[in-house]
Protein backbone atom coordinates (compact mmCIF):
# COMPACT_ATOMS: atom_id res chain seq x y z
CA UNK A 1 0.00 0.00 0.00
CA UNK A 2 1.34 3.74 -0.99
CA UNK A 3 2.41 5.45 1.97
CA UNK A 4 -0.61 8.34 2.05
CA UNK A 5 -3.22 5.82 0.73
CA UNK A 6 -5.48 5.72 3.74
CA UNK A 7 -4.80 9.72 3.90
CA UNK A 8 -5.13 10.73 0.32
CA UNK A 9 -8.70 8.37 -0.10
CA UNK A 10 -10.04 9.97 2.84
CA UNK A 11 -9.65 13.12 1.52
CA UNK A 12 -10.67 12.91 -1.79
CA UNK A 13 -14.09 10.79 -1.04
CA UNK A 14 -15.67 11.58 2.56
CA UNK A 15 -13.99 15.22 2.68
CA UNK A 16 -14.07 16.97 -0.68
CA UNK A 17 -16.86 14.30 -2.80
CA UNK A 18 -19.29 15.10 0.34
CA UNK A 19 -18.58 18.63 -0.06
CA UNK A 20 -18.98 19.31 -3.73
CA UNK A 21 -21.95 17.58 -3.59
CA UNK A 22 -23.13 20.18 -1.10
CA UNK A 23 -21.70 22.92 -3.03
CA UNK A 24 -23.50 21.93 -6.35
CA UNK A 25 -27.17 21.24 -6.87
CA UNK A 26 -26.19 18.81 -9.38
CA UNK A 27 -23.44 16.87 -10.97
CA UNK A 28 -23.87 14.13 -13.25
CA UNK A 29 -21.24 11.84 -14.79
CA UNK A 30 -21.33 10.43 -18.44
CA UNK A 31 -18.92 7.79 -20.08
CA UNK A 32 -17.03 6.48 -17.06
CA UNK A 33 -17.56 3.04 -18.09
CA UNK A 34 -15.02 3.83 -20.94
CA UNK A 35 -12.10 5.00 -18.57
CA UNK A 36 -10.03 0.97 -18.24
CA UNK A 37 -9.11 -0.51 -15.19
CA UNK A 38 -6.04 -2.60 -15.69
CA UNK A 39 -4.30 -0.05 -17.94
CA UNK A 40 -2.15 3.18 -17.22
CA UNK A 41 -4.49 6.24 -17.70
CA UNK A 42 -3.64 9.73 -18.84
CA UNK A 43 -6.78 12.47 -18.05
CA UNK A 44 -6.48 15.64 -20.23
CA UNK A 45 -9.32 17.59 -19.22
CA UNK A 46 -10.37 20.91 -20.16
CA UNK A 47 -9.49 23.66 -17.65
CA UNK A 48 -12.00 26.77 -17.07
CA UNK A 49 -12.62 26.77 -13.12
CA UNK A 50 -9.28 26.47 -11.60
CA UNK A 51 -8.89 23.61 -8.81
CA UNK A 52 -12.63 22.50 -9.35
CA UNK A 53 -12.03 21.14 -12.32
CA UNK A 54 -9.38 18.69 -10.65
CA UNK A 55 -11.87 17.91 -8.08
CA UNK A 56 -14.42 17.08 -10.73
CA UNK A 57 -12.27 14.18 -11.99
CA UNK A 58 -10.28 13.14 -9.19
CA UNK A 59 -13.74 12.47 -7.03
CA UNK A 60 -15.07 10.35 -9.76
CA UNK A 61 -12.86 7.85 -10.36
CA UNK A 62 -11.06 5.38 -8.94
CA UNK A 63 -7.71 5.29 -9.86
CA UNK A 64 -4.94 6.43 -8.01
CA UNK A 65 -4.19 9.95 -9.36
CA UNK A 66 -1.40 12.95 -9.59
CA UNK A 67 -2.09 16.11 -10.98
CA UNK A 68 0.52 18.45 -12.21
CA UNK A 69 -0.38 21.65 -10.68
CA UNK A 70 1.25 25.30 -11.08
CA UNK A 71 4.63 25.13 -9.08
CA UNK A 72 3.89 28.58 -7.47
CA UNK A 73 1.22 27.07 -5.15
CA UNK A 74 4.33 24.65 -3.85
CA UNK A 75 5.69 27.81 -1.83
CA UNK A 76 6.01 26.92 1.49
CA UNK A 77 7.10 23.93 2.50
CA UNK A 78 3.70 23.22 4.42
CA UNK A 79 1.79 23.67 1.60
CA UNK A 80 4.49 21.18 -0.42
CA UNK A 81 3.98 18.72 1.89
CA UNK A 82 0.47 19.19 1.86
CA UNK A 83 -0.57 19.48 -2.05
CA UNK A 84 2.11 16.50 -2.63
CA UNK A 85 0.23 14.38 0.01
CA UNK A 86 -2.86 14.39 -1.94
CA UNK A 87 -0.71 13.38 -4.89
CA UNK A 88 -0.34 16.67 -6.66
CA UNK A 89 2.99 17.41 -8.77
CA UNK A 90 4.27 21.15 -9.58
CA UNK A 91 4.97 22.10 -12.95
CA UNK A 92 7.23 24.99 -14.27
CA UNK A 93 6.12 27.59 -16.91
CA UNK A 94 8.40 29.64 -18.82
CA UNK A 95 8.15 32.70 -16.52
CA UNK A 96 9.26 30.59 -13.79
CA UNK A 97 12.54 30.87 -14.97
CA UNK A 98 14.71 28.62 -17.28
CA UNK A 99 16.14 26.20 -14.56
CA UNK A 100 12.74 26.31 -13.36
CA UNK A 101 11.47 24.15 -16.60
CA UNK A 102 14.33 21.86 -16.13
CA UNK A 103 12.79 20.51 -13.16
CA UNK A 104 9.67 19.46 -15.23
CA UNK A 105 12.08 16.84 -16.34
CA UNK A 106 11.67 14.59 -12.73
CA UNK A 107 8.36 15.67 -12.97
CA UNK A 108 7.66 14.07 -16.40
CA UNK A 109 10.22 10.93 -15.10
CA UNK A 110 8.01 10.81 -11.76
CA UNK A 111 4.52 10.60 -14.05
CA UNK A 112 6.16 7.85 -16.08
CA UNK A 113 6.96 6.00 -13.02
CA UNK A 114 3.66 6.02 -11.33
CA UNK A 115 2.39 5.03 -14.77
CA UNK A 116 4.54 1.74 -14.76
CA UNK A 117 2.29 0.63 -11.75
CA UNK A 118 -1.00 1.62 -13.77
CA UNK A 119 -1.36 4.66 -12.06
CA UNK A 120 -3.62 7.48 -13.42
CA UNK A 121 -2.08 11.02 -14.29
CA UNK A 122 -4.60 14.35 -14.67
CA UNK A 123 -2.63 16.64 -16.79
CA UNK A 124 -4.10 20.24 -17.99
CA UNK A 125 -2.99 20.19 -21.40
CA UNK A 126 -4.06 23.47 -21.79
CA UNK A 127 -1.88 25.33 -19.68
CA UNK A 128 -3.90 27.36 -17.47
CA UNK A 129 -7.42 27.72 -16.59
CA UNK A 130 -10.05 30.69 -18.51
CA UNK A 131 -13.55 31.25 -17.67
CA UNK A 132 -14.48 31.08 -21.80
CA UNK A 133 -15.80 28.03 -22.65
CA UNK A 134 -14.23 26.71 -25.30
CA UNK A 135 -10.98 24.17 -25.15
CA UNK A 136 -7.84 26.44 -26.20
CA UNK A 137 -5.09 25.28 -28.26
CA UNK A 138 -3.06 22.26 -26.36
CA UNK A 139 0.85 22.07 -24.81
CA UNK A 140 3.16 19.58 -25.61
CA UNK A 141 3.66 18.85 -22.02
CA UNK A 142 0.89 15.91 -21.69
CA UNK A 143 2.53 14.51 -25.08
CA UNK A 144 6.08 13.90 -23.25
CA UNK A 145 4.23 11.97 -20.56
CA UNK A 146 2.27 9.83 -22.82
CA UNK A 147 5.05 9.18 -25.35
CA UNK A 148 7.92 9.09 -22.39
CA UNK A 149 5.92 6.32 -21.05
CA UNK A 150 5.29 4.14 -24.09
CA UNK A 151 9.28 4.44 -25.17
CA UNK A 152 10.84 3.77 -21.97
CA UNK A 153 8.54 0.57 -22.01
CA UNK A 154 9.83 -0.20 -25.43
CA UNK A 155 5.36 0.08 -26.14
CA UNK A 156 4.77 -2.55 -23.85
CA UNK A 157 2.60 0.00 -22.07
CA UNK A 158 -0.40 0.84 -23.15
CA UNK A 159 -1.01 3.62 -22.13
CA UNK A 160 -5.18 5.61 -22.88
CA UNK A 161 -5.77 8.91 -23.04
CA UNK A 162 -9.05 10.05 -21.91
CA UNK A 163 -10.38 13.47 -22.55
CA UNK A 164 -12.46 15.17 -20.32
CA UNK A 165 -14.86 17.68 -20.87
CA UNK A 166 -16.53 19.75 -17.72
CA UNK A 167 -19.26 21.74 -17.81
CA UNK A 168 -20.78 24.16 -15.48
CA UNK A 169 -24.07 25.98 -16.23
CA UNK A 170 -22.52 29.12 -14.31
CA UNK A 171 -19.01 28.71 -13.12
CA UNK A 172 -18.68 31.21 -10.01
CA UNK A 173 -21.89 30.65 -8.45
CA UNK A 174 -22.82 27.53 -5.71
CA UNK A 175 -25.85 25.29 -6.01
CA UNK A 176 -26.03 24.89 -9.76
CA UNK A 177 -25.37 22.06 -12.26
CA UNK A 178 -22.12 20.50 -13.31
CA UNK A 179 -21.68 17.68 -16.00
CA UNK A 180 -18.10 15.74 -17.13
CA UNK A 181 -18.19 13.57 -20.02
CA UNK A 182 -15.71 11.29 -20.15
CA UNK A 183 -14.71 10.52 -23.95
CA UNK A 184 -13.35 7.28 -25.69
CA UNK A 185 -10.23 6.19 -24.92
CA UNK A 186 -6.94 6.83 -27.53
CA UNK A 187 -4.34 4.79 -27.07
CA UNK A 188 -1.14 5.75 -27.32
CA UNK A 189 0.59 3.20 -29.83
CA UNK A 190 -1.66 4.40 -32.26
CA UNK A 191 1.35 6.78 -32.91
CA UNK A 192 4.32 4.62 -32.82
CA UNK A 193 4.94 4.69 -36.25
CA UNK A 194 4.93 8.08 -36.63
CA UNK A 195 6.67 8.54 -33.15
CA UNK A 196 9.94 6.76 -34.42
CA UNK A 197 9.67 8.32 -37.80
CA UNK A 198 9.42 12.06 -36.70
CA UNK A 199 8.62 12.75 -32.88
CA UNK A 200 7.38 16.36 -33.19
CA UNK A 201 5.32 15.18 -35.52
CA UNK A 202 3.95 12.67 -33.33
CA UNK A 203 3.05 14.97 -30.41
CA UNK A 204 1.56 17.12 -32.97
CA UNK A 205 -1.14 14.54 -34.61
CA UNK A 206 -1.79 13.29 -30.98
CA UNK A 207 -2.62 17.25 -29.43
CA UNK A 208 -4.63 17.63 -32.70
CA UNK A 209 -6.42 14.44 -32.18
CA UNK A 210 -7.51 15.05 -27.87
CA UNK A 211 -8.15 18.92 -28.89
CA UNK A 212 -10.85 17.41 -31.35
CA UNK A 213 -12.17 14.77 -29.08
CA UNK A 214 -12.06 17.04 -26.32
CA UNK A 215 -14.29 19.60 -28.32
CA UNK A 216 -17.11 17.11 -28.53
CA UNK A 217 -17.61 17.38 -25.01
CA UNK A 218 -17.89 20.89 -23.94
CA UNK A 219 -19.22 23.79 -25.01
CA UNK A 220 -17.03 25.08 -28.03
CA UNK A 221 -16.69 28.08 -29.74
CA UNK A 222 -13.52 28.11 -32.22
CA UNK A 223 -13.32 31.31 -33.35
CA UNK A 224 -12.53 33.56 -30.63
CA UNK A 225 -13.80 36.86 -31.84
CA UNK A 226 -17.23 35.25 -31.99
CA UNK A 227 -17.41 34.07 -28.92
CA UNK A 228 -19.31 37.21 -26.87
CA UNK A 229 -21.88 36.62 -29.65
CA UNK A 230 -22.14 32.94 -29.10
CA UNK A 231 -21.67 33.27 -25.12
CA UNK A 232 -25.23 35.93 -25.13
CA UNK A 233 -27.10 33.39 -27.85
CA UNK A 234 -26.08 30.19 -26.00
CA UNK A 235 -25.45 30.89 -22.32
CA UNK A 236 -26.22 34.10 -21.24
CA UNK A 237 -30.18 33.74 -22.71
CA UNK A 238 -30.43 29.75 -21.99
CA UNK A 239 -33.79 29.16 -20.17
CA UNK A 240 -33.09 25.82 -19.63
CA UNK A 241 -30.18 25.07 -17.06
CA UNK A 242 -29.44 21.44 -18.23
CA UNK A 243 -28.70 22.81 -22.01
CA UNK A 244 -25.64 24.60 -21.32
CA UNK A 245 -24.24 21.25 -19.74
CA UNK A 246 -24.54 19.70 -23.01
CA UNK A 247 -22.14 20.38 -25.60
CA UNK A 248 -24.39 17.72 -28.01
CA UNK A 249 -27.55 19.90 -28.13
CA UNK A 250 -25.30 23.60 -27.53
CA UNK A 251 -22.55 23.17 -30.61
CA UNK A 252 -24.85 22.27 -33.39
CA UNK A 253 -26.57 25.88 -32.58
CA UNK A 254 -23.15 26.99 -32.32
CA UNK A 255 -22.39 25.98 -35.96
CA UNK A 256 -25.60 27.13 -37.11
CA UNK A 257 -24.99 30.83 -35.59
CA UNK A 258 -21.72 31.02 -37.30
CA UNK A 259 -23.63 32.26 -40.94
CA UNK A 260 -25.83 35.13 -38.68
CA UNK A 261 -22.33 36.83 -37.17
CA UNK A 262 -21.36 40.07 -38.14
CA UNK A 263 -18.79 42.50 -37.51
CA UNK A 264 -21.82 45.28 -36.00
CA UNK A 265 -23.46 41.89 -33.80
CA UNK A 266 -19.64 41.17 -32.60
CA UNK A 267 -19.90 44.94 -31.52
CA UNK A 268 -22.93 45.07 -29.80
CA UNK A 269 -21.89 42.04 -28.00
CA UNK A 270 -18.70 43.59 -26.96
CA UNK A 271 -19.95 46.05 -25.95
CA UNK A 272 -22.91 44.34 -23.54
CA UNK A 273 -19.95 42.21 -22.47
CA UNK A 274 -18.43 45.28 -20.96
CA UNK A 275 -21.27 47.00 -19.42
CA UNK A 276 -21.67 43.30 -17.23
CA UNK A 277 -17.94 43.22 -16.12
CA UNK A 278 -17.98 46.83 -15.31
CA UNK A 279 -20.77 46.82 -12.90
CA UNK A 280 -19.74 43.26 -11.77
CA UNK A 281 -23.21 41.76 -13.22
CA UNK A 282 -24.21 38.59 -14.94
CA UNK A 283 -26.12 38.69 -17.91
CA UNK A 284 -28.11 35.51 -17.35
CA UNK A 285 -29.71 37.31 -14.51
CA UNK A 286 -31.70 40.31 -16.83
CA UNK A 287 -32.61 37.31 -18.97
CA UNK A 288 -33.65 34.29 -16.87
CA UNK A 289 -36.82 34.99 -14.08
CA UNK A 290 -35.58 33.66 -10.66
CA UNK A 291 -39.23 34.14 -9.37
CA UNK A 292 -40.36 31.81 -6.07
CA UNK A 293 -41.11 28.53 -7.05
CA UNK A 294 -43.78 26.46 -5.04
CA UNK A 295 -41.46 24.86 -3.88
CA UNK A 296 -39.45 27.15 -2.56
CA UNK A 297 -42.51 28.96 -0.91
CA UNK A 298 -43.00 25.70 1.32
CA UNK A 299 -39.24 25.94 2.10
CA UNK A 300 -39.00 29.34 2.69
CA UNK A 301 -38.68 29.04 6.67
CA UNK A 302 -35.42 27.15 5.81
CA UNK A 303 -34.16 29.56 3.07
CA UNK A 304 -35.08 32.47 5.75
CA UNK A 305 -32.87 30.51 8.19
CA UNK A 306 -29.84 29.68 5.97
CA UNK A 307 -29.55 33.22 5.27
CA UNK A 308 -29.39 34.41 8.65
CA UNK A 309 -27.23 31.72 9.99
CA UNK A 310 -24.79 31.59 7.25
CA UNK A 311 -24.17 35.59 7.38
CA UNK A 312 -21.16 35.85 9.80
CA UNK A 313 -19.28 32.70 7.72
CA UNK A 314 -19.84 34.42 4.46
CA UNK A 315 -18.35 37.31 5.36
CA UNK A 316 -14.77 35.95 5.09
CA UNK A 317 -16.05 34.37 1.74
CA UNK A 318 -17.60 37.68 0.72
CA UNK A 319 -14.47 39.94 1.29
CA UNK A 320 -11.95 37.38 -0.70
CA UNK A 321 -13.81 36.97 -3.97
CA UNK A 322 -14.90 40.57 -3.68
CA UNK A 323 -11.75 43.03 -2.79
CA UNK A 324 -8.53 40.41 -2.48
CA UNK A 325 -9.08 37.59 -5.71
CA UNK A 326 -8.63 39.16 -9.09
CA UNK A 327 -8.52 36.12 -11.08
CA UNK A 328 -12.15 35.45 -11.65
CA UNK A 329 -11.54 31.69 -12.50
CA UNK A 330 -10.85 31.48 -8.28
CA UNK A 331 -13.65 32.32 -7.13
CA UNK A 332 -15.67 28.86 -6.84
CA UNK A 333 -12.29 27.15 -5.69
CA UNK A 334 -12.43 29.86 -2.68
CA UNK A 335 -16.13 29.67 -1.89
CA UNK A 336 -15.82 25.80 -2.06
CA UNK A 337 -12.29 25.47 0.33
CA UNK A 338 -13.33 27.99 2.25
CA UNK A 339 -17.40 26.62 3.13
CA UNK A 340 -15.39 23.15 3.56
CA UNK A 341 -13.83 24.28 6.69
CA UNK A 342 -15.54 27.42 7.91
CA UNK A 343 -18.89 26.62 8.21
CA UNK A 344 -18.25 23.42 10.29
CA UNK A 345 -16.28 25.34 12.32
CA UNK A 346 -18.78 28.15 12.58
CA UNK A 347 -21.33 25.37 13.37
CA UNK A 348 -19.10 24.04 16.42
CA UNK A 349 -18.29 27.20 17.62
CA UNK A 350 -22.31 28.24 17.79
CA UNK A 351 -23.11 24.79 19.13
CA UNK A 352 -20.28 25.35 22.04
CA UNK A 353 -21.60 28.73 22.89
CA UNK A 354 -25.61 26.90 22.90
CA UNK A 355 -23.78 24.36 25.09
CA UNK A 356 -22.53 26.60 28.01
CA UNK A 357 -25.37 28.80 28.26
CA UNK A 358 -27.22 25.85 29.27
CA UNK A 359 -29.27 25.09 26.41
CA UNK A 360 -30.86 21.62 25.99
CA UNK A 361 -28.43 19.11 24.16
CA UNK A 362 -31.30 18.31 22.06
CA UNK A 363 -31.48 21.89 21.02
CA UNK A 364 -28.10 21.82 20.09
CA UNK A 365 -28.34 18.66 18.28
CA UNK A 366 -31.08 20.24 16.12
CA UNK A 367 -29.29 23.10 15.69
CA UNK A 368 -26.62 21.40 14.20
CA UNK A 369 -28.19 19.13 12.04
CA UNK A 370 -30.92 22.26 10.63
CA UNK A 371 -27.48 24.06 10.15
CA UNK A 372 -25.76 21.07 7.83
CA UNK A 373 -28.93 20.30 6.09
CA UNK A 374 -29.89 24.24 4.88
CA UNK A 375 -25.98 25.10 3.84
CA UNK A 376 -26.63 24.12 0.41
CA UNK A 377 -30.21 27.11 0.85
CA UNK A 378 -27.90 29.70 1.45
CA UNK A 379 -27.18 31.09 -2.03
CA UNK A 380 -30.98 31.36 -2.97
CA UNK A 381 -31.42 32.55 0.53
CA UNK A 382 -29.13 35.36 -0.92
CA UNK A 383 -31.36 35.88 -3.72
CA UNK A 384 -34.55 36.14 -1.63
CA UNK A 385 -33.54 38.12 0.99
CA UNK A 386 -30.22 40.36 0.05
CA UNK A 387 -31.05 43.85 -1.87
CA UNK A 388 -32.08 42.63 -5.59
CA UNK A 389 -29.11 43.90 -7.76
CA UNK A 390 -30.42 44.24 -10.88
CA UNK A 391 -32.65 46.44 -9.47
CA UNK A 392 -30.25 48.69 -7.46
CA UNK A 393 -28.41 48.82 -10.91
CA UNK A 394 -31.50 50.15 -12.57
CA UNK A 395 -31.80 52.83 -9.87
CA UNK A 396 -28.63 53.94 -10.13
CA UNK A 397 -27.31 53.36 -13.73
CA UNK A 398 -30.21 53.74 -15.78
CA UNK A 399 -28.75 54.55 -19.35
CA UNK A 400 -26.41 51.72 -18.97
CA UNK A 401 -29.42 49.28 -17.84
CA UNK A 402 -31.57 50.50 -20.57
CA UNK A 403 -28.37 49.64 -23.32
CA UNK A 404 -27.92 46.29 -22.07
CA UNK A 405 -32.06 45.41 -21.74
CA UNK A 406 -31.92 46.48 -25.80
CA UNK A 407 -28.91 44.61 -27.08
CA UNK A 408 -30.40 41.51 -25.25
CA UNK A 409 -33.46 41.75 -26.05
CA UNK A 410 -32.30 42.13 -30.10
CA UNK A 411 -30.35 39.07 -29.55
CA UNK A 412 -33.37 37.32 -28.14
CA UNK A 413 -34.89 38.08 -31.35
CA UNK A 414 -31.80 36.37 -33.37
CA UNK A 415 -32.06 33.78 -30.83
CA UNK A 416 -35.36 32.91 -31.97
CA UNK A 417 -35.07 33.14 -35.42
CA UNK A 418 -31.64 30.53 -35.36
CA UNK A 419 -34.06 28.08 -33.36
CA UNK A 420 -36.55 28.12 -35.95
CA UNK A 421 -34.89 27.48 -38.94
Amino acid sequence: MRKNHLWYQMFRFPIVKTGLNFFYRKIVISGREKIPNDKPVLFVPNHQNSFMDALHVVTNVRPFIYFLTRAEAFSSKPMDWFLRSLNMLPVYRVRDGFSSIQKNNAIFEQCIEYMHRNDAILVFAEANHNLKKRIRPLSKGFTRVAFGGADSSNWELDIQIIPVGINYTEHQRSQNTVQVFYGDPIPVHKYRALFEEDENAAAQQMKEDVSEAMKQLVFHVEELDEYPVQEILWNDLEPEEHVLTHPEIVNPRIEKTKKHITPELIEEANEVKKLEKKHDLSLRDFAVSRGLSFKEFLLFPFYMFSYFNNLIPYQPVKYLTSNIIKDRAFVASIKFLTGLFALPIFYILVSSVLYFTGVDSLWIWGYALLSISTAPLFPRGKELFAPDKIKEFQRAHPDDFNQIVDILAAFQKLRDKILSE
